[in-house]
């Protein structure tokens, strides 16, 4: 169908009345590959089946290239691109199901090949090849899974959208059927987003060509403010997506609120600096300064980060993380803010060793608010 959409699209260059498929893609990058795609090769001069090839291979070429690059700066990256044709090709997808079938787990139905799934938790059996011959979409995606256990993977975790969550107890069951551990696959439900502006929102159709790319979003408001937004969210709770409240530089802008208590800091030791105050080497015989309740806040707040790592890595939940920034940042604002109002709990003061202890302390959560942002992909930046 992208081919056949781009191809449709270089005949109207030359012909506005040449028919475009009922079910094609109506994206402006439709042309845009068009007019590229045609300076490329002759496709005016090739038979239309030719012609429709050249369009698809390029035209998936052209658009992966794009995934890749808006990926890469999104800081999202894959060590492996493992095509669906190559399960074909390699003749990996039927050896699976022959291997499946020697377990006695497929039989033939109906003049097509059945996987008992129903034996393993499925509501009912599935087909894995069709009548004509042709595998299914579930053959190819067993085949796959059973192809990453032979690379020596131990577990997966896949990620899809929440309108396959119908797909996990089949797939879960195929595995089974193959002899893999229950606990072998967990996947991950993904919810939509939802893009919010000017107080509405932003209605999308990507079959129709009206939507809001990655790249676009980024562009507009910057990865920083995406990545963050995007994780402060549960995978299955639906996220809306403000972007004029994640352009605002105010409290109201998580992430700009996080990664502005680290500049807050940097600036703070930029200030001691220029008044000769430096943190000793050691710790012992200050630390016994901080008594404000603000202080011990702080501390008893930043003793949480550990062991929230570890049960964040071990439930799957990165938006907690979101959340104890948030909160850290907020706590670390209001202590500062005791200082405009009573000189004497300003975090550099006249007492030099008050001074130093609340400099450590300050240092110990820009620490914190760095490696928190930095397990997210965010910068700390050092001035905002």
């Amino acid at each position: 169908m992208l081919g056949e959409s781009v191809f449709c699209r270089f005949k109207q260059m030359h012909d506005p009345a040449y028919p475009f498929p009922e079910n094609g893609y109506h994206g402006d990058y439709i042309l845009d590959l068009a007019r590229i795609i045609s300076e490329e090769a002759d496709l005016k001069n090739m038979s239309q089946e030719k012609a429709i090839d050249i369009c698809t291979q390029k035209g998936k070429e052209m658009m992966l290239g794009e995934i890749k690059q808006d990926l890469a700066r999104f800081k999202v990256a894959f060590d492996v691109w493992y095509s669906e044709s190559a399960l074909y090709d390699s003749g990996l997808l039927k050896s699976a199901l022959d291997t499946i079938k020697e377990k006695g787990q497929v039989y033939d139905r109906e003049g097509a090949q059945w996987i008992k799934t129903s034996d393993f938790g499925d509501d009912k059996d599935r087909v894995v090849r069709k009548k004509d011959g042709r595998f299914t979409y579930f053959a190819s995606d067993i085949s796959y899974h059973l192809e990453k256990q032979r690379r020596g993977f131990e577990t997966a975790i896949n990620i899809w959208g929440a309108d396959h969550h119908g797909y996990v107890p089949r797939m879960k069951a195929a595995l089974l059927a193959h002899g893999f551990p229950e606990d072998w696959l967990s996947v991950i439900l993904i919810q939509l987003v939802k893009l919010w502006k000017g107080g509405q929102e932003i209605k999308m159709s990507k079959r129709a060509g009206d939507f809001v790319t990655l790249k676009e979003l980024v562009d507009e408001v910057g990865v920083d403010a995406v990545r963050f937004v995007f994780l402060t969210k549960s995978h299955d709770s639906t996220l809306d997506f403000d972007i004029d409240l994640v352009k605002k530089q105010d409290s109201d802008n998580p992430v700009y609120y996080v990664q502005y208590g680290h500049a807050r800091i940097c600036s703070i030791f930029r200030k001691a600096a220029s008044e000769g105050i430096s943190l000793p080497d050691r710790p012992e015989g200050v630390l016994e300064r901080l008594i404000l309740d603000e202080e011990m806040a702080l501390i008893r707040r930043m003793a949480e980060f550990p062991p929230l790592l570890e049960e964040i890595s071990r439930t799957l939940e990165p938006h907690r993380l979101t959340y104890y920034l948030t909160d850290l940042a907020a706590s670390f604002h209001r202590y500062f803010n005791l200082g405009t109002k009573i000189p004497e709990n300003r975090i550099v003061t006249n007492d030099r060793e008050t001074s130093h202890a609340r400099l450590f302390l300050a240092d110990a959560v820009r620490a914190v608010i760095a490696n928190g942002l930095g397990l997210l992909g965010i910068s700390a930046p050092e001035r905002m």
